[in-house]
């Protein structure tokens, strides 16, 4: 019988785990963002796009006030 010598030495295991754990969170987002795609293309709706900013109030340097 042959004798499998592999070991995760501290540095290899938290590449691995952190990888996993961002992948998840990579896939998390952007399963958000076809669903929230998704939604938008079923209800008819849109999102609000820089051009329904009041001009008036970005230029002044406050905070853009959304419609």
């Amino acid at each position: 019988m042959a004798y499998l010598l592999a070991y995760f030495d501290p540095g290899s295991g938290s590449l691995v785990v952190q990888a996993l754990v961002g992948g998840t969170a990579g896939l998390l987002v952007f399963g958000k963002y076809l669903w929230d795609s998704a939604l938008v293309r079923m209800r008819g709706s849109h999102k609000t796009t820089r051009s329904d900013v009041n001009t008036a109030s970005a230029n002044s340097g406050e905070i853009p006030q959304y419609r």
